[in-house]
Parts: C-alpha cells; sequence; structure tokens
C-alpha cells in the first residue's frame, strides 16, 4: 500500500521518516476528519545482529546496514508524535517528517 492510498486505524503500525533513521510508532488516535493522527513510538528491538564497519569514509562504512531486523512492542511510555495529512495525500509530523504505514524501524549506522 502507498503512502497517498493509506487510510491509517487507531493501532496500526506506522514508521516516521527521519533524514536516513526511522521510528516505528503505532497509532493512538484519529481525528474525527481522519486528516490528523498520533503516533506513540514503540519499543523496537534489534535481532541478533552486528553492524560491519570497514575502513572508509569519515571513520568507516557499515556494509551490513540493510540486513537489520527488528522485532516490536508497545511502549505505553513512548513519545507521542501529531502527524497532518498534506494536499500530496501523505501524512507529515509537525516537524514536516513524512508518515509510512507499517513499522520499519532503521538505525543508520553510516552516520
Amino acid at each position: 500500500m502507498s503512502a497517498p492510498d493509506w487510510k491509517p486505524a487507531v493501532g496500526d503500525g506506522a514508521t516516521i521518516r527521519h533524514y536516513s533513521d526511522r521510528t516505528a510508532c503505532t497509532v493512538i488516535r484519529i481525528s474525527p476528519s481522519g486528516k490528523t493522527i498520533w503516533m506513540r513510538e514503540d519499543i523496537a528491538t534489534l535481532d541478533d545482529w552486528k553492524p560491519e564497519i570497514v575502513p572508509g569514509g569519515f571513520a568507516g562504512h557499515c556494509v551490513n546496514n540493510a540486513e537489520q531486523r527488528y522485532t516490536y512492542q508497545p511502549n505505553p511510555d513512548g513519545r507521542v508524535h501529531r502527524a497532518s495529512l498534506r494536499k500530496d495525500g501523505r501524512f507529515r509530523t509537525t516537524n514536516g517528517e513524512r508518515v509510512i504505514p507499517g513499522r520499519h524501524h532503521f538505525h543508520d549506522y553510516n552516520f
């Protein structure tokens, strides 16, 4: 499902896309109009994976970055983010970061 077609529901997974990192969340509230959502950050636990760093770049380069896999669980104390539906049909946070459907946590070890 592409982001412009996404109709979020309470309990759905959502991901905030930062520059290269991503934060997995759960939709916890939706406005009556459906144009504003609130999401709470999940606990994302990295599965058995270790970064493989090779010399290069500023200090090194992680060659297996894309192999990260996470498991998720709700975090009742997680930070809450608000996002609004924009004219292009996509949700963005109050900081302008894109929100996509599903949980896709990611930490970029190259930065």
